[in-house]
């Protein structure tokens, strides 16, 4: 087999690849082989027809298809580790011809990566402060989760929790599509509708009935409705008083499960509160740390690694547009006027962003000599392992098996603590 490398810009090469006609031939047999095993041609067993017997009862494109899925993988692969080359994307192929077999293979290899100056990076450190207003604000919280509620018979005010059916039209008078709700509850001040509306319910009483208009806000999520005026009409169905409970002895035994006095439930609350900031400022000092190391990063990076990164982004918005908003990606292309280039353009900076630091990171890794032992990692799987109920715990072991993706997780996120650790 003839293998040409042709060098091209940002770390991509260009493979030539010439398999032999008698190679072809072989590969052609393996093909007639699995095809022919799911065939009953009488007088053969199946996997053991002739090619020449084969190719009258198959479609000879069919065959020639079949025995390229079994060439081309197998040739690339024999090329790339005759060549020795150190690929990060899969080929694109461009087949130039099919009698004798030859064909281009374009793929990215590891680039040249230099991080220098890293040791310099400097943070800010801030130290977590917890204020009295930041336990009240907790405490205030945990009443208005233990808030009780009653019917009452008077206009709603601000605070109430009451229940409503409403309907949205266009200034012409025909029903907007999701603009309206049978026994909605919410609560009254709690603005979890669209500014405006739910001021329109207070001074209303059960089963009266109001027809008000609301502009949508100009930011809105759904783009049809931004800055339009909407006329609604509404039917009040049901009003509840809420009462907040006190913080007696019995209420803060209900809360912790235990006795203790206010003094020790917010000690409690302002330790949890600084023990989530001190938590929260580390990952501010460490994200700081990895957009630094960015700046401290030059490589050329593949076109072809670009456009995969790209691919992923994409897919990741599709799924977050499925089943945050319900909307599919030609839904919200449609709605923004988008094209899927123009998707994709506005995504490759943080593709770039991406990938950076993905091989920064690693030439840290290298440079620094970290790296996580497998005693190390088996010990941090077993621990995490333990954590889960012991009839679950088979399943999990096996999800964390060699080469899974949950163990590579573990083996990097254990290499960027030592890499936190040791310069932050």
């Amino acid at each position: 087999m003839k293998v040409t490398v042709q060098q091209l810009p940002k770390s991509e090469v260009k493979l030539t690849i010439e398999v032999p006609q008698e190679r072809l031939e072989k590969f052609m047999e393996k093909a007639a082989q699995q095809i022919s095993s799911n065939f009953k041609i009488p007088g053969f067993r199946p996997g053991h027809v002739p090619l020449d017997v084969l190719k009258q009862h198959v479609n000879e494109e069919g065959l020639e298809a079949h025995m390229l899925d079994i060439a081309l993988p197998e040739t690339y692969t024999e090329a790339v580790m005759k060549e020795k080359l150190q690929v990060v994307s899969r080929p694109k192929v461009d087949i130039k011809s099919k009698n004798p077999l030859i064909y281009e293979a374009t793929v990215a290899i590891y680039p040249k990566v230099e991080v220098t100056g890293y040791d310099k990076i400097s943070i800010s450190k801030e130290e977590p402060k917890v204020e009295e207003k930041d336990i009240d604000e907790v405490l205030n919280g945990i009443v208005k989760r233990h808030n009780t509620y009653k019917v009452v018979d008077r206009a709603a005010q601000k605070g109430d929790r009451v229940e409503i059916d409403f309907a949205g039209f266009d200034e012409g008078g025909a029903p907007l599509e999701n603009t309206h709700s049978k026994n909605h509850p919410l609560v009254i001040g709690e603005n979890s509708l669209i500014p405006g509306f739910e001021d329109e319910i207070i001074g209303m009483k059960k089963d009266d009935k109001k027809e008000f208009k609301i502009t949508f806000p100009k930011e809105y999520h759904h783009k049809p409705f931004q800055n339009k005026k909407v006329n609604f009409k509404i039917t009040l169905n049901m009003i509840e008083e809420g009462t907040l409970p006190q913080w007696t002895p019995e209420f803060i035994k209900e809360v912790t499960g235990e006795e203790k006095t206010m003094d020790e439930v917010k000690t409690v609350i302002r330790e949890n509160l600084a023990q989530d900031r001190k938590e929260a400022e580390k990952v501010r000092r460490e994200n700081v740390f990895l957009d630094k190391l960015i700046d401290h990063t030059k490589l050329e990076i593949p076109e072809i690694l670009i456009e995969e990164e790209i691919d992923m982004m994409i897919q990741e918005f599709k799924s977050e547009l499925e089943t945050q908003v319900g909307v599919t990606l030609e839904q919200y292309l449609e709605q923004n006027k988008k094209e899927l280039k123009d998707l994709r353009e506005q995504r490759r900076k943080e593709a770039e962003k991406r990938l950076s630091l993905r091989f920064g990171l690693q030439k840290l890794f290298e440079l620094e000599k970290i790296e996580a032992t497998k005693e190390e990692v088996d010990k941090e799987m077993e621990h995490i392992i333990n954590l889960y109920p012991a009839n679950e715990q088979y399943k999990v072991r096996k999800e964390y098996k060699e080469g899974s993706y949950l163990l590579r997780r573990l083996e990097n996120k254990m290499k960027m603590d030592k890499l936190f650790g040791k310069f932050l």
